[in-house]
């Protein structure tokens, strides 16, 4: 009788371990934007300062990873859809906080609105007189609902695009007025056009919207996401993130 109750548990231990090792994913699936200098397409490939964070983190693991740049919604709403997938860079908030497993904070920078240099005649101070000039802003960014939550609307004061940079020419040519984005983002942006670094200028900083992270699906494997942690962690304190972000300089 326990010989044969052992032999059931036996054999019912080999078909779950088989049924797990069938189900453990093998690849896994990361969604960005184009953003640089955090993520962009250059020479037909996915690089930029949290690309090369994550294929890091991937090769520490062993995992096969793959990215794929898609407009900042779509990435969005793929990550949310597939189990073994995540996107970046998203802003952590309150809203957000129960949609993902979240892995960070990575590479990021504080917030500011731009003007074009020599406009002077676009001189906001703050966000209430900012709302009588045009801001461009990524459809589905956090920066959009951002603004919607401080009044700005469509009607009026927002231009919504597919990505970040696609309003780029518009503020050079003078038709957007304002551009969102951090010091490192601007520089990169202006650069990307063959601009001088400085062809835009800071006038103010944005309130924090919430550090950038890596957020994963809900059925993302636990024990992968800490992993990851762990080692962004140990990147982080050793300053191999320091040197990653001082690369793109």
């Amino acid at each position: 009788m326990n010989v044969r109750f052992y032999f059931y548990v036996s054999l019912l231990s080999a078909v779950v371990a088989t049924f797990n090792l069938k189900a453990a994913p093998t690849e896994y699936h990361f969604y960005t934007e184009q953003f640089p200098p955090y993520s962009y397409l250059q020479q037909n490939a996915i690089t930029g300062i949290n690309v090369d964070l994550v294929n890091a983190l991937c090769q520490r693991l062993q995992l096969s990873c793959t990215i794929t740049l898609l407009p900042w919604r779509r990435a969005f709403e793929q990550a949310q859809h597939h189990h073994f997938s995540g996107v970046f860079s998203t802003s952590r908030s309150a809203d957000r906080e129960s949609l993902f497993h979240w892995v960070g904070p990575i590479a990021s920078e504080s917030g500011y609105l731009f003007r074009l240099k020599g406009r002077t005649e676009i001189n906001p101070t703050n966000l209430t007189e900012a709302k009588n000039y045009i801001v461009a802003v990524s459809r589905g960014d956090r920066l959009e609902a951002f603004l919607q939550s401080n009044g700005f609307n469509y009607d009026r004061n927002l231009m919504g695009f597919s990505t970040r940079t696609e309003p780029i020419p518009l503020f050079l040519a003078n038709k957007v007025d304002l551009l969102a984005g951090s010091k490192r983002a601007l520089r990169s942006w202006m650069l990307e056009q063959n601009m001088p670094a400085d062809t835009a200028e800071p006038l103010f900083k944005l309130e924090d919207v919430g550090k950038h992270y890596l957020a994963l699906n809900l059925r993302f494997p636990t024990d992968i996401a800490l992993a990851m942690q762990v080692e962004l962690d140990n990147m982080r304190k050793n300053g191999e993130l320091a040197a990653l972000v001082q690369s793109y300089q």
